[in-house]
């Protein structure tokens, strides 16, 4: 038993061993083979915070700090191979988690097959050595007749050490500096920042920067490195040394400001600023020049002008540079560099040291300049419209082509808008509406509109309109080019109406062709064949009976489809001549469900309605109620088996849009979406094939809905449920 110590040797006396064992404040204990305690002193409570009989049956591993295991165990394993004492220290765990320091005295008993052990408390020896170690590294890296600021700081930010130095900047004694923190000396606006300092180096890392601070009254700027102590390989503080640096950042600065200043008025200035000097080499470049022209300070400075543009050198730009300096003027010039593609206006102010050059890039202004002469006389003469309108969209003016087709003449147009003029009741301004915020940012826009002429004439146009800016990139100006497009469109529109109509008719013929094939053939095949069959039978046999009764069964199912025809030859034929009126949901939907009273109460059935008092929409009041009881036919004869049946119709309009969403929801068995979405509102296209049904149901409410101009979405999860979301015109 591991919770019993074992009794002495016969060589030990038993009241001996207990007298030891109370009277040290030693921790005398037993380890057997396993590695577990057998015995612990009463010591135990006070070192580690375990009483004996805690001690007695835990393994020495399990109370070791983690980093000591390995030499532990090695010191272990030479005690067992050995047999002689052995002294080695490790840290163990306290019972509150704090680490202890621990000496041990230990000998192996092959006799009783255990380890005899004394362990002693050194974690105050411990300690002092640490601390030993750290006054040892701080007076090695600590150098007293340093002219240096050189200052130390513990992981408390408390300064430990200091050199002369620091006590005479400081006007303190060494004894006033080492009972202050670090922080104390420098100004409350760079505590945190001192504080940060502190908690980097602690990291490990070295920080350099320069610190401009207040001593004894006057501004002193230092270059400052602070780096961390190690003792045993853990950061235990801080170590500052700062170079006083005042007089060469006093001078280094003033040069630097004189160079910023210089610098600043050049690059403050909007236009390109490049100095050149008598021999044409490059001697300054802004910002703005680097941009406009490609040149690169870092590259060009030193080099010749005319040997990086050397297309230039037989242009106007160099001649122009010749006889500047040659007549010591001033320049002035617009010119185009050919070798950027650019328009530049130039100032260039010669001197003793060399030339100043000023430029901008004029490009913009000088091509729209260009365009607007050659669009001047091409406005006047084309047989299109063309409009100038004002930054207001006021007409300014209009060519003879605009005259012409709409009959009014400048005077007549001149300061009105030109939808004053030009549009009607059937004109879609949204078909301009949603570019106008491109044309304001200075973009070309191009759109198709039906403007009215003069005499009420209608007229298909396609516009094209260009801002025109002004020197500053404003906009002030617009060009409209209209194109008369009407016997393009009307063809357009002639052709899209007859590729419907052959599309609904190729359609319409498929269905026929479909019902006709399948549906009708069947039947009249049966009728046929049992119409025979009933010659060569006897009225009195059984035979007769049956084959009569497969007959009416013929003629229910030939009716059907007979009935299928006709349903569907009527929506063909009302469609074009649907009437569309106010119709209230919530009366169709309560007509719909007198219809099937009965089934509901006997499925037990739960409806739901929250449709918004007045949802009007436009429709159909006949095709409505059909959509209505078809969905509930659908979900009455698929309802899921197990549970009652829940249905959930909801009515509301869609914000910003002109439509009324209707959601029919049950929970009955649902069907795979994914496999039936091809077929899924075609006709007899079934997707259940327990419950009977001929599959026209949903092939009528998509019917019904393009008939109104609506649209219908499905949402389903097999053994969960569907929802039908129907889109029809809100009634406004």
């Amino acid at each position: 038993m591991r919770n019993q110590p074992l009794p002495p040797s016969k060589s030990q006396s038993p009241i001996y061993w207990e007298k030891l064992a109370q009277v040290s404040l030693d921790m005398i204990c037993t380890i057997d083979n396993d590695g577990y305690y057998t015995f612990a002193s009463d010591a135990s409570l006070l070192m580690l915070g375990y009483t004996s009989s805690e001690m007695v049956g835990k393994h020495y591993l399990s109370l070791l700090h983690p980093e000591d295991v390995e030499r532990t165990t090695l010191a272990v394993q030479q005690l067992l191979t050995h047999g002689a004492p052995h002294n080695f220290e490790n840290r163990l765990l306290h019972k509150s988690g704090r680490t202890v320091h621990v000496m041990w005295s230990s000998s192996w008993s092959h006799e009783d097959g255990k380890m005899y052990s004394v362990a002693r408390d050194i974690t105050e020896l411990v300690a002092t050595r640490q601390r030993l170690a750290e006054s040892e590294q701080r007076y090695k890296g600590l150098f007293q007749h340093n002219p240096d600021v050189i200052f130390l700081e513990n992981r408390t930010g408390m300064i430990t050490e200091v050199n002369e130095a620091f006590c005479e900047k400081w006007g303190v004694t060494l004894e006033e500096a080492l009972s202050r923190s670090a922080a104390s000396f420098f100004p409350a606006t760079m505590e945190a920042a001192t504080q940060q300092a502190l908690q980097e180096v602690l990291q490990g890392n070295t920080l350099r920067h320069m610190l401009e601070i207040n001593v004894g009254g006057e501004e002193r700027m230092y270059d400052t490195i602070k780096f961390p102590i190690k003792v045993n390989g853990q950061v235990v503080g801080a170590q500052t040394i700062a170079k006083d640096v005042t007089a060469a950042a006093q001078a280094y600065k003033t040069i630097q400001q004189q160079a910023n200043k210089l610098n600043t008025i050049f690059e403050s200035i909007s236009d390109a600023v490049i100095m050149l000097d008598r021999d044409g080499c490059l001697t300054y470049i802004n910002n703005e020049a680097e941009r406009l022209v490609g040149l690169d300070k870092q590259k060009d400075l030193g080099k010749n002008i005319w040997e990086i543009f050397p297309q230039e050198v037989e242009g106007e730009l160099y001649a122009h540079y010749c006889h500047m300096l040659a007549a010591d003027t001033p320049a002035y010039l617009t010119t185009k560099v050919h070798s950027k593609e650019l328009w530049l206006s130039v100032k260039a102010y010669p001197s003793a040291e060399g030339v100043s050059v000023y430029f901008e890039d004029v490009t913009e202004q000088v091509v729209s300049r260009q365009e607007l002469e050659k669009l001047s006389l091409v406005a006047s003469k084309t047989n299109n419209c063309v409009m100038l309108v004002d930054k207001d969209w006021r007409i300014e003016w209009v060519n003879e082509g605009f005259s012409r087709l709409f009959g009014y003449r400048v005077e007549e147009v001149k300061g009105k808008r030109p939808s004053q003029v030009l549009h009607n009741a059937k004109t879609d301004t949204s078909s301009y509406e949603k570019l106008w915020g491109k044309l304001m940012q200075g973009e070309d826009i191009f759109f198709e509109i039906l403007n009215v002429t003069k005499g009420g004439e209608e007229v298909w146009m396609t516009v094209d309109i260009t801002p025109v800016v002004n020197e500053e990139g404003e906009v002030y100006r617009y060009i409209a080019v209209q194109t008369d497009i009407t016997k393009l469109k009307n063809s357009e529109l002639d052709l899209e109406k007859l590729a419907k109509d052959l599309y609904k008719q190729k359609r319409d013929l498929q269905e026929f062709t479909y019902i006709i094939s399948h549906n009708l053939r069947g039947p009249v095949a049966n009728l046929l064949g049992l119409t025979q069959l009933l010659v060569m039978e006897d009225a009195a046999t059984e035979n007769f009976q049956k084959s009569l009764t497969f007959l009416r069964q013929s003629v229910v199912k030939l009716d059907d489809v007979l009935m299928d025809l006709t349903t569907l030859l009527s929506i063909r034929d009302t469609t074009a001549n649907l009437e569309l009126e106010p119709v209230a949901i919530q009366e169709v939907v309560e007509l719909a469900l007198s219809s099937f009273k009965e089934p509901l109460v006997q499925t037990e059935a739960k409806v739901v309605l929250e449709i918004e008092e007045g949802c009007l929409v436009r429709a159909n009041k006949a095709y409505l109620h059909s959509i209505f009881y078809n969905l509930l036919s659908n979900s009455i004869k698929y309802k899921a088996d197990g549970r009652a049946l829940q249905i959930k119709v909801t009515c509301h309009p869609v914000p910003h849009t002109q439509e009324v969403l209707i959601s029919f929801t049950d929970n009955g068995s649902g069907f795979n979406l994914e496999k039936a979405k091809k077929n899924l509102f075609k006709l007899y296209k079934r997707f259940h094939t327990v419950q009977e049904g001929r599959g026209i149901g949903l092939f009528l409410i998509k019917s019904h809905l393009d008939a109104m101009g609506g649209r219908v979405e499905v949402e389903t999860r097999v053994g969960e449920g569907t929802t039908f979301l129907v889109h029809l015109p809100l009634y406004a």
